[in-house]
């Protein structure tokens, strides 16, 4: 059976995707059976990064709908890689119903070694059914909102009993956190309910990312980031 995780933010535009796809690409690489699921409404999609968009005809929301199945709606990547697309109309996912979610994580679970779902905010998931779901990866920077939103996101997990919750610090600003501005580690350190697994530092070079950034191998924050993930 599968691994199903959760990556999610409360915030827009804060590289949960990236994580998410940079996440599934690595463990691929390990030979790894990966599924990537869309259900994020920011704006870059999972299919935008692998130049899939015009290629969609069915989405996560049809399968759930019980309008085609799980694998009708998969777009391989390659032999160990593959996604569901979010629809191309951005309000087609408004209304995500339980039943719907549990349909799709019962087509999909027993197919593939690790299932990744970005998804928005943990407090918007009614949907979730959280038997199913084996970690959560939460995201967010070192602005002074985030300690809120990750120790909430994080109590959600934790009442759930789900066993694998690691917190990701994207676009962390080293500048704003020395002059007080922004939030800095030992502030995390303080006032979080669970440690930081990974910081990624804010870099020009995220800012317009595309897929042969994600892909590669270079030395730098992201690629560490995503190696403390994937440790046990």
């Amino acid at each position: 059976m599968g691994n199903v995780i959760l990556v999610t933010s409360s915030k827009n535009d804060i590289g949960q995707t990236i994580i998410g796809i940079k996440t599934g690409i690595e463990l691929s690489k390990k030979d790894k059976k990966v599924l990537l699921v869309d259900l994020s409404c920011g704006k870059r999609k999972i299919s935008d990064y692998f130049n899939e968009s015009e290629d969609i005809i069915y989405d996560v929301k049809d399968v759930m709908d019980d309008i085609c199945s799980a694998q009708q709606a998969t777009i391989s990547i390659n032999e160990n890689l593959y996604i569901i697309p979010y629809p191309r109309m951005t309000n087609k996912l408004r209304d995500i119903k339980k039943e719907g979610f549990e349909k799709l994580i019962n087509e999909i679970n027993n197919a593939y070694d690790v299932v990744i779902i970005d998804i928005d905010s943990l407090s918007q998931g009614f949907y979730i059914n959280f038997e199913d779901i084996y970690g959560v990866f939460i995201v967010d920077n070192n602005d002074y909102s985030s300690i809120k939103n990750i120790n909430s996101a994080y109590e959600i997990a934790k009442k759930f009993g789900v066993e694998r919750i690691k917190v990701i610090i994207n676009k962390y600003n080293k500048k704003g956190a020395s002059n007080g501005t922004m939030l800095d580690i030992k502030d995390f350190n303080k006032m979080l309910t669970t440690p930081i697994t990974s910081i990624i530092e804010e870099n020009n070079k995220y800012m317009n990312i595309n897929l042969e950034f994600i892909n590669n191998d270079e030395k730098n924050s992201l690629n560490y980031a995503i190696e403390n993930l994937l440790k046990p």
